[in-house]
This record gives C-alpha cells, sequence and structure tokens, in this order.
C-alpha cells in the first residue's frame, strides 16, 4: 500500500458510495486506475463489506467509546470473537503485547456500566481505560465534494431526532451489503420507481441519515499501524483540538484517525500508519518533542469488525415492515 491507496481507504470510510469519478479528480488519476486500485485492495482482503447503516444521527442520545487495557486471556484470537458478540461493540483490535483495544457505540449512557463488566468479565482486564465522546472519531481524508462536511452543522443535527420512513427503511436494507448498488437494482428490490428512489436516497443523503463506509483491515498488507497514547501534563491549561490539528499539518496522511475523549483531558489516542519501525520510531520522537508527559505507540496486530445494535434495528423494522 502507498499514500494513494490509504487516500483511498480513508476516502471510502467515509463515504464509501462516492463516485470512482469524483476520485478520479482528487487523487488526479484516471476513473480506471481508481477502479484498479480499489478491486486490487478487496482483491487482498483490505478493503470488505462496502456497507450502509443507519446514521447515529437517529439516535441523538448514542456515546461514541473506545476501551484500552491488557487482557489476561491465553487465547488471543477467541477474545476478539468473545468481546464482538456485545451488542454495543462494532471493532476489537489486538495490538502488542497483550493491549486490546475495544470500539463501541452505546444507544445511551445508562448502558456503559453494562458493557464496563462485560468486558472486564470476558477479556479479564485489571486495567481498562475507558474514553467517551460525543461524536464518531475523526478521519483523516483528502477532502473531495462528497466527503467534505461542515463539522459545525453536523454537531448541530445531532441535537435532534430524525425519522426514516418505511420506504427509506427499505432502500437501506437494500443498500446494506452494498452501498454501490446502483439505483436500477434497488428499484428491483423495492418495487418502486427510479425517480422516488432517487428522491428519498438523496433527501437521506442531504441529512445525512446514512452512513456509507467500508470494512477496512489494513493488517492485510504490509505496513505497520500503530495507535499512539499521548499522556498531557495535568498542570497545564492545553487545546487539545488545537494540538491535533498541529499533528496532522507535521504528519499529514500519515495519521488516519484521532480520538479527542472529554472524560480524559489528560489523553488524546492518535492512529498511524508507517512503512517501517524506523519511520514508528521518528514518529514517536517527533511526539515525544511536543510537551506529553509520555508517548506510548502501540503497534496493531489484528482487527475485526462486528455487527452491532445498529444492524439490529434495522432488521427489526424491517421484519415490522413485512409482517404489515
Amino acid at each position: 500500500m502507498d499514500e494513494i491507496d490509504f487516500g483511498l481507504c480513508m476516502s471510502l470510510v467515509i463515504n464509501s458510495r462516492v463516485p470512482y469519478r469524483e476520485l478520479a479528480e482528487t487523487f488526479n488519476m484516471s476513473v480506471n486506475s481508481i477502479h484498479k486500485r480499489v478491486k486490487s485492495l478487496v482483491d487482498s482482503g483490505i478493503l470488505h463489506n462496502f456497507n450502509t447503516k443507519l446514521s447515529l444521527l437517529n439516535f441523538p442520545n448514542s456515546v461514541n467509546a473506545i476501551m484500552f487495557g491488557n487482557s489476561k486471556v491465553e487465547n488471543k484470537e477467541d477474545l476478539l470473537d468473545k468481546l464482538g458478540k456485545h451488542e454495543s461493540i462494532f471493532n476489537v483490535t489486538r495490538a502488542s503485547g497483550n493491549l486490546y483495544y475495544i470500539h463501541a457505540y452505546l444507544k445511551d449512557f445508562s448502558r456503559l456500566n453494562t458493557l464496563i463488566s462485560f468486558i472486564r468479565q470476558e477479556g479479564e482486564f485489571d486495567d481498562l481505560e475507558i474514553g467517551l465522546d460525543s461524536t464518531p472519531p475523526s478521519p483523516n481524508a483528502p477532502i473531495t465534494t462528497e466527503t467534505d462536511y461542515n463539522l459545525k452543522s453536523e454537531s448541530e443535527l445531532f441535537q435532534k431526532e430524525h425519522k426514516y420512513s418505511d420506504l427509506d427503511f427499505l432502500i437501506i436494507n437494500s443498500l446494506k451489503n452494498n452501498s454501490r448498488k446502483p439505483v436500477t437494482d434497488i428499484v428491483d428490490e423495492v418495487k418502486i420507481t427510479p425517480k422516488t428512489v432517487r428522491r428519498h436516497l438523496n433527501r437521506m443523503i442531504e441529512k445525512k441519515l446514512l452512513d456509507f463506509s467500508i470494512e477496512w483491515y489494513p493488517d492485510k498488507s504490509a505496513i505497520i499501524m500503530s495507535i499512539i497514547i499521548l499522556k498531557l501534563d495535568p498542570t497545564l491549561q492545553v487545546d487539545k483540538l488545537k494540538i491535533m490539528e498541529e499533528i496532522r499539518k507535521d504528519h499529514g496522511q500519515t495519521i488516519l484517525f484521532t480520538w479527542n475523549l472529554s472524560n480524559l483531558p489528560n489523553l488524546m489516542l492518535v492512529c498511524a500508519w508507517t512503512h517501517s519501525m524506523k519511520e514508528l520510531q521518528d514518529l514517536e520522537a517527533s511526539l515525544i518533542s511536543k510537551k506529553f508527559n509520555s508517548v506510548n505507540a502501540t503497534i496493531l496486530i489484528k482487527g475485526k469488525m462486528y455487527p452491532s445494535w445498529r444492524d439490529t434495528y434495522l432488521e427489526e423494522k424491517i421484519k415490522d415492515i413485512k409482517a404489515n
């Protein structure tokens, strides 16, 4: 994988329905070249499941959580699937040593203690760190007209609940395992006119009621993925968002995701990719030079995606619609 491959992956993480023409313009390449690169990423197992999910905007009380700690469980492979059974957990990643990162969406804050108890019991974690945020992690992707969005307006959208019609649910269900499905194929499944499909689909896209994404498995490639745990001096008053912006500016597309955890004011997480251990060492050294109490780079070994309550919610809605 090279920088263009990573840029493509991040663009598809944000919007897996983005037209290849748009990606071609963004990366200054031909549409055919983009298609070949995406196909190669799919064939190698790096990209999987171009999916569509209900946007979290429909669940204004939802909370994004990332938890990490060292597990005493000996069977590392089985632990991923054990933790992935919980309805709130959508990703589990094993890192170097016995460290695990668990990513979850909670329906609301009241479900947090139950989730923590489940993780500690199944994973035998004694030192579980729990980070919370009201919005999903911030991805670092090349900006296209399809991925550009106003953070302020999105924050405002989270403050109110949005409703889907039965037809909306049927269209989403048609796209759930193939976000790039043509409108003509949706028409065949839902049995309505192309004009009606486009109207409903465009409205949901405009109101940000759909999440078009992919399952991305960079561990299938030869590059090194890491999450860097940054701890700030608790005696200093700092702007974490400004620090994140500086890190992205300094390191560009090397930085993939950042987490600004509201309940852990002195801790920040940065996900990065490098070609070699030397590059990772240089990145770590660069961050150490900033005003952090500690900089701990943890290498990611294997991650897996899992269905969550958002998927179950859609399944139940479809059952109700078809029963009536």
